[in-house]
């Protein structure tokens, strides 16, 4: 648990904004975006280095003689993969690589095919995308915070990480027909994250488009592509167009 706080801490996100997205994207603590009522501006992670190396010393983590850092014989390293397709996620993977070096962490990288990761998911870190079910704020944090339940996607909270808390505070908002009392409980549920998190999130990407208006009435727009194709943003409800 502190790693996994510490290497969020370790991360300066707006940095990483600004070098891999160009400036296109805001940064990212909890899977919960500000264009949800229920987005808790307070519920981030500060960039704190020099924090989150004396949290990993406190957990028994100390640098060895190649920098790297070790407890009771097991080396503080791990292998991240990223679809190698997508120049996006390669290269947000390698800015964190970067970023987990001053910290202790050597993070291997390993660009690969979804077919290959099938069976390695306990094994590997992934760097993954959300954003596809973007149509209600349940669809974008049951899957990835709740512990794994029966007949979930392999990549709905790959590492099975949650705790009662936070599956009680997800499990009452889904329910709940009161719309004041969901906001509530997914701000909970934000500040919960904080304290046992199980990603490291790193920022929502804005996509541009340009489009020539020629009078369609289009609908509501995807809050976020989850691809960077054609088959999402401005498009993603093509079909329901009308003049």
């Amino acid at each position: 648990l502190q790693a996994r706080i510490a290497m969020n801490e370790a991360v300066n996100r707006q940095e990483i904004i600004k070098k891999v997205l160009f400036g296109a994207g805001k940064p990212a603590s909890t899977p919960v975006s500000a264009v949800y009522e229920a987005y808790d501006p307070g519920a981030q992670f500060k960039f704190d280095l020099e924090g989150a190396k004396k949290r990993l010393d406190a957990a028994g983590w100390k640098p060895g003689a190649d920098g790297i850092r070790e407890k009771d014989g097991q080396r503080a390293a791990f292998t991240l993969a990223y679809s190698s397709n997508d120049t996006v996620r390669r290269d947000l993977s390698v800015a964190f690589a970067a970023a987990m070096k001053p910290l202790g962490v050597d993070v291997k990288l390993e660009g690969t095919t979804w077919d290959a990761l099938d069976g390695r998911l306990d094994k590997v870190g992934i760097l993954l995308g959300g954003g596809d079910k973007p149509y209600s704020i349940d669809t974008q944090v049951y899957s990835i915070l709740h512990t794994r339940e029966a007949n979930t996607s392999q990549y709905d909270n790959p590492g099975n990480y949650g705790s009662p808390e936070m599956d009680k505070i997800l499990e009452q908002a889904r329910k709940s027909g009161d719309e004041s009392e969901r906001v509530e409980l997914y701000q909970q549920a934000q500040k919960q994250y904080l304290e046992a998190p199980n990603h490291v999130f790193l920022a929502f990407l804005q996509h541009t488009y340009v489009t020539r208006d020629a009078g369609w009435k289009t609908g509501n727009l995807a809050v976020e592509p989850h691809s960077h194709g054609v088959n999402w943003g401005p498009w993603w409800n093509l079909g329901q167009w009308e003049k």
